[in-house]
């Protein structure tokens, strides 16, 4: 069944990195937050937590949605708004998410069309735990424990080797393996990737553990180094790193803590104040007690502290030994009054005898620490102990310089301070340079969170773009051209007017285009193309013109054009203005203009089709000659049906012959000119084969 699922999540993130078009997904990147990131839930089992992004091309929303990454493992979303009008090439919004862990996909849209896509393939709300303490607390190296089986338990991937106190690298996350370095000090998985998995079995959510124990650690030097005093190893003399091990636990909490939620400190540590410290129940209590108040109010926050109760060690004999004194100082811290601290496991007699007399080496003895640490985060501990909740990012606010070559960002007021990833403080900078730009700010307790950040992909200022296509060019009246800008995913502005990739072209003139960024800054004016924009062609109008004839005519006769009919919606062959016609129906046209443009180019244009007139075949002569009386002596001869090797006669009343025209096809309306005989009555007669019909007519 467990196999079934992955496969099923597997399947589900191939799907959508395959079939989201690299070209869509690249207009949209999702910054927060990263692969498995998990986010403490607040003691309703929700959360809420922010969501940045960069996008490169103009977007008008940004939509968010949260599927569990296999079913049931989560409560998901719908297609939701996480921001409207986003601007300055960036987008934040929020999200509240039941426990769970989730695939977070999140989509740009413009006028309702997408632009851009982005996942996250594992993200979670679920249990964030912060570990201090000793050797059984931070784990060895030489005998690391195994590794979480389930997907869902992770670890920040960070080893403070340095000893820095200066802001650790934003987070990142990984599930926690066998030989881990569990950030920013951790040696191992320990009996924590054990515990992860009980964790996560039980509650149904993923688990983060952030680790900053030290190994060999006295609680007087966690209190010492609070107190940013110098301080030295019990056993061996030498001096810790300054602030030095707990530096680690508060930048721990002040920056990861911070910015994911945390539900408490797991406190776990005593064995070298057993031995060889020899310390009694008075100074342990009083180093654990400032160090509690210390971390509170070095946050100015209250964060729960789960102590557990141990104190085996082995003394220079080798015998393993225990100390009432810790034990009941410990106790004693636990039982102080608004104290924030809650009942951790009591592990002295756990797993005894045990092997260096000390610690829980193998499996079978990190599995009864395990158990111990999840019989006591029960559900009374998960109902009752306040957690801290991620904090928001802060948004950037972008623009470009007055001098078009450089952005500003600004970051909102509130804050202590503003060091960006570029070194420069303050809450305003200016950058010039393609590049990914955050910062790190603080509140007056020292408490961090990373921005938004800010992705300039190429050169602050646009490429100038051209047009396509370039050069002259020609084009109708009714239709204009289509120009194209090229280029890469800017706002582009025309001289037209215009804004967007294409604009259509539809009066006489030169145009240029400019490109815009996201960010505001504009390029250069694009090179000129030139459009010549061809006389509109007028609607003809279509008459009844013979019985057997459809005729179209134009507003202007001497216009050289040629004609396209329809019968209904049937296209008809001929092109010229008067057509054959023998069936009934709704007959139009539209005139035709073809110019030639050099090198073997056509442009044709077109005019609007005429309004349609309706033909009802005739029912008389099969071969009519009009008009009759011809006022200018000139007729016109239609047939119903199509002649071959056709001879029109013309002759006087006395039946002299005065001329002959020959038509090898007489299948449409044929005119002949007769203007030159004298007013009078003449004879017509149209002969071909099986036909020979004459007719009287009258030359007024």
């Amino acid at each position: 069944m467990r196999k079934s699922s992955t496969n099923h999540f597997f399947l589900k993130i191939w799907f959508l990195i395959v079939c989201v078009p690299l070209a869509v997904s690249a207009q949209i990147k999702i910054t927060s937050p990263s692969d498995r990131a998990i986010y403490q839930r607040d003691i309703s089992g929700q959360t809420t937590f922010s969501i940045t992004g960069t996008y490169s091309q103009p977007i008008d929303k940004v939509e968010v949605r949260a599927v569990p990454v296999v079913p049931g493992q989560g409560i998901g979303t719908e297609w939701a708004t996480l921001q409207s009008n986003p601007s300055g090439g960036t987008f934040l919004g929020s999200l509240r998410l039941h426990g769970g862990w989730y695939t977070l996909e999140v989509r740009g849209l413009m006028n309702g069309a997408l632009v851009g896509r982005d996942v996250v393939p594992r993200m979670g709300v679920g249990e964030v735990f912060v570990i201090a303490g000793q050797s059984n607390a931070q784990g060895l190296r030489d005998y690391p424990g195994p590794g979480a089986k389930d997907d869902r338990v992770n670890y920040i991937v960070y080893d403070n080797i340095v000893n820095s106190l200066f802001d650790p690298p934003a987070p990142t996350f990984a599930q926690l393996t066998s030989e881990a370095i569990v950030g920013p000090h951790g040696q191992s998985a320990w009996n924590w990737g054990i515990l992860g998995d009980q964790l996560a079995r039980k509650l149904n959510v993923p688990v983060l553990f952030i680790n900053a124990a030290w190994e060999g650690t006295s609680v007087r030097n966690w209190a010492q180094s609070a107190a940013d005093q110098p301080t030295y190893n019990v056993y061996g003399g030498f001096p810790y790193p300054p602030q030095m091990p707990y530096g680690n636990l508060l930048l721990s909490v002040r920056h990861y803590a911070n910015m994911l939620g945390a539900r408490a400190v797991l406190w776990m540590q005593g064995e070298s104040d057993t031995y060889p410290a020899n310390m009694s129940k008075a100074e342990y209590q009083g180093h654990l007690q400032f160090l509690v108040n210390k971390l509170g109010g070095d946050i100015n926050k209250r964060i729960i502290w789960v102590i557990a109760r141990t104190s085996r060690t082995a003394n220079n004999l080798g015998a393993s030994i225990t100390s009432p004194e810790i034990i009941a100082a410990q106790n004693a811290v636990l039982n102080t009054q608004f104290n924030g601290t809650y009942a951790g496991p009591e592990t002295d007699n756990l797993a005894v005898p045990r092997a260096d007399g000390v610690h829980f080496i193998g499996e079978a003895a990190l599995n009864t620490l395990a158990n111990a640490w999840n019989n006591v985060l029960n559900t009374t501990f998960f109902s009752t102990v306040t957690p801290l909740t991620p904090a928001a990012i802060p948004a950037v606010t972008t623009a470009c310089a007055a001098d078009n070559n450089t952005i500003s960002l600004t970051l909102p007021t509130g804050y202590s301070s503003y060091t960006w990833s570029t070194g420069q403080s303050g809450r305003t900078i200016n950058v010039s340079s393609p590049g990914t730009y955050r910062a790190t700010l603080k509140d007056a307790s020292g408490n961090a969170i990373l921005s938004q950040s800010v992705t300039i992909e190429n050169s602050v200022k646009p490429v100038k773009p051209t047009i396509i296509p370039g050069g002259e060019r020609q084009a109708c009246a009714d239709s204009g051209l289509i120009l194209s800008a090229s280029g890469g995913t800017d706002l582009f502005m025309w001289s037209n007017g215009t804004t967007g990739r294409t604009t259509r072209a539809l009066q006489s003139g030169n145009y240029t285009v400019r490109a815009q960024n996201v960010f505001g800054c504009v390029s250069e004016v694009s090179a000129p193309t030139s459009l010549t924009v061809r006389p509109a062609v007028p609607q003809p109008t279509v008459i009844q013109s013979g019985p057997f004839s459809m005729q179209a005519t134009l507003p202007d006769p001497d216009l050289m054009v040629t004609y396209e009919w329809k019968r209904n919606d049937q296209v008809l062959t001929p092109g010229t203005s008067v057509i054959k016609t023998l069936e009934d129906g709704n007959y139009i046209a539209r005139a035709k203009t073809v110019y030639n443009l050099g090198s073997s180019n056509q442009l044709t244009c077109y005019s609007a089709f005429s309004n349609p007139i309706t033909y009802i075949p005739s029912e008389g002569d099969a071969i009519v000659i009009f008009p009759n009386p011809a006022p200018n002596g000139v007729i016109a001869v239609e047939t119903r049906e199509d002649l071959t090797d056709a001879e029109v006669a013309i002759f006087n009343m006395n039946g002299a012959l005065l001329r002959t025209q020959s038509f090898p096809t007489l299948n449409q309306r044929r005119t002949i000119n007769i203007s030159t005989l004298p007013p009078g009555a003449y004879v017509v007669r149209v002969r071909s084969a099986g036909v020979d019909v004459s007719k009287k007519i009258i030359i007024d």
